[in-house]
């Protein structure tokens, strides 16, 4: 019996409710004139559309934060693969722009020096730069005309000689190996000081070891070649004298001069095809 009289009382409850919320509906239209019993269902029915409109923008706004999330989110990775590829793109312009000037830099010393020297440029396939050996590999061999003994330089100096050639490439002892050695004069003064060894090291500094310790020579004398070694020819740039020594006996000095060529950063070099040593 109980359970009858919840069932009806149930039915009746959702049947007024029915009804009610359709009247509540038909009255929040927008009209002009209400009875007093419509206006009466409208103020009871205000807190629920309150209600259902808060419900549903908060539904909205939970939705929307994901869906804005989502869409930033794929902007943030657009922007990130945009950014790589200006990136790539600034990195290439530099390249061309650095190589245009090096090659810009070649070209007008092969003009100035044109009467002077027959040059070659080629460029490095390879390299070992330890404190034990200083070689580049160059893509130029006997094919080209290369031969033992050949000057290789660039627009800043002296870089060093060839000492193996095969048909396609040859190989060069650049000036910082400890096997290396070339005659020196100051610049300024046109005095032959001595022979501007290499040191074998990393950094790429040469020395002028022995010297005579009343030796006319300062820091900031610029080196040349002086001709006189029958390897390479005369008035080449080396480098300058960065500071000078005395011995424990004050007999002798040492001279570390730093080169004008930066070794760390050879590309494209010059192969001097008309001397093997004397003046050019």
């Amino acid at each position: 019996m109980f359970k009858k009289t919840w069932i009806r009382n149930l039915l009746v409850i959702t049947v007024l409710l029915g009804i009610f919320l359709g009247l509540a509906v038909n009255t929040v239209q927008p009209r002009g004139n209400l009875s007093f019993l419509e206006k009466g269902l409208r103020i009871a029915a205000s807190p629920f559309q309150h209600g259902f409109r808060a419900v549903d923008g908060a539904v909205s706004g939970f939705f929307t934060y994901f869906t804005d999330k989502e869409k930033l989110q794929q902007e943030n990775e657009e922007l990130k693969q945009q950014l790589s590829q200006l990136n790539s793109e600034l990195t290439q312009m530099s390249e061309i722009s650095m190589e245009n000037i090096r090659l810009r830099e070649l070209l007008n010393y092969k003009e100035e020096t044109r009467g002077q020297f027959q040059l070659q440029l080629a460029g490095i396939i390879a390299e070992n730069n330890t404190n034990l050996q200083h070689t580049i590999t160059l893509d130029r061999g006997s094919n080209d005309g290369i031969q033992t003994g050949m000057t290789v330089l660039n627009h800043s100096g002296l870089i060093g000689r060839i000492t193996a050639v095969l048909p396609e490439s040859s190989e060069v002892m650049l000036l910082p190996d400890r096997e290396s050695a070339v005659g020196a004069r100051v610049w300024s003064t046109r005095e032959v000081i001595g022979v501007v060894e290499g040191e074998g090291s990393v950094s790429s500094t040469l020395q002028i070891i022995h010297l005579p310790h009343d030796a006319d020579l300062y820091v900031g004398d610029i080196l040349v070649t002086s001709g006189l070694d029958e390897v390479f020819p005369g008035g080449i740039q080396i480098g300058e004298i960065t500071a000078i020594e005395y011995s424990a006996n004050g007999l002798t000095k040492t001279a570390t001069v730093k080169p004008y060529v930066n070794f760390n950063r050879l590309e494209e070099v010059f192969i001097l095809m008309n001397s093997r040593g004397g003046n050019a």
